[in-house]
């Protein structure tokens, strides 16, 4: 990554810390004292930050799931549909008594949960490359067909009984490895995993063929396609990606920190992944700050509601306006 764009993503991060707290001046409020509770609340115990790590573990991904295709001209917004399926998936492959994985258990539902949001990715880059559906409205409709199914199959035939709204639990050996244990919230790999793929997504897409064929894709098509490069197939291929990350944190929220399915449990995550793309100008490497920033928001909610009185729904205005402001600025460099 060269130097200019560094310095887009370190004035975006100065811009939004900014608009953060004029929205707050403005509103009535100290931003210093408000900064201040954010971060004891969200850093200023193990606990708290155990829970900031987990759910930033979920957005680099959900982050990831967003800014891969976007650097293909693809603007997945599918990734809460991905996310059910990759955890449905990989609460059933952690059901099933697999014992010739043994301790490697787990990585099987995070390869199963991963291969189910590829597949509901590519679904969606099939009916782009083939009937010329824009993925927006394809991705759209495959979230809320995502959503009933999943449904569906919690409280039917893969629902664990006795009224639960889950799944079975899925076995010991099928469960994350803990990093640590903080008042019975576990610190899994999952967070070590979400920075492996980015940083290995950030090396392939600017030093490998296949990413800077993507690259090329999204910069220019008709040069993509002049150039010889199978623009269909790598459009296809990025949703696949996407999807892939996308299940992929389903699969980590499942085998790592609930430990089976529940109805319903993506809890905006996959949309909240639409806000890390664009805080990081949707380059790879960058959602893990971007992740970090989001999360440590999302924790402290409570606690700024609690001793403030701060609405909540002033953290949802900044995440609204930031994500607004930055789509024009990279649609702006996109026509230059």
């Amino acid at each position: 990554m060269n130097a200019p764009r560094f310095l887009r993503i370190a004035l975006t991060g100065a811009a939004v810390t900014g608009l953060f707290a004029s929205l707050l001046w403005l509103s009535g409020f100290s931003p210093i004292q408000i900064i201040q509770t954010m971060l004891s609340s969200a850093w200023g115990s193990p606990t708290g930050r155990v829970q900031v790590l987990n759910k930033a573990a979920l957005l680099i991904l959900t982050g990831l799931a967003v800014a891969v295709p976007y650097r293909a001209g693809l603007f997945n917004i599918g990734g809460e549909g991905q996310m059910l399926m990759g955890a449905l998936a990989a609460a059933f492959a952690g059901w099933l008594p697999l014992s010739m994985f043994g301790p490697l258990h787990w990585m099987v539902c995070l390869a199963v949960g991963a291969i189910a949001g590829a597949c509901w990715g590519a679904l969606a880059g099939c009916l782009r490359t083939w009937r010329g559906i824009h993925e927006v409205i394809s991705t759209i409709m495959l979230n809320f067909i995502a959503l009933q199914c999943v449904s569906e199959i919690a409280f039917g035939a893969f629902n664990a009984g006795g009224g639960a709204s889950r799944t079975p639990l899925v076995l010991d050996s099928a469960r994350l490895p803990a990093l640590m244990t903080q008042a019975s919230t576990p610190l899994t790999c999952g967070v070590v995993i979400a920075i492996v793929v980015a940083v290995c997504a950030s090396v392939w897409l600017a030093r490998m063929r296949g990413g800077f064929q993507l690259r090329a894709v999204g910069e220019n098509p008709n040069a993509a396609r002049n150039a010889g490069m199978p623009v269909s197939q790598i459009q296809w291929s990025a949703m696949a990606l996407g999807g892939a990350f996308a299940g992929l944190a389903g699969a980590i929220e499942t085998s790592g920190m609930t430990h089976a399915f529940y109805a319903r449990f993506a809890g905006g995550m996959g949309f909240d992944g639409i806000a890390v793309a664009f805080l990081a100008l949707c380059e790879p490497w960058a959602t893990v700050p971007a992740a970090l920033a989001l999360a440590t928001v999302r924790s402290a909610d409570r606690s700024l509601q609690l001793e403030l009185g701060l609405p909540k729904e002033i953290v949802f205005v900044v995440e609204g306006v930031l994500v607004i402001m930055i789509a024009l600025l990279m649609r702006r460099r996109s026509h230059d």
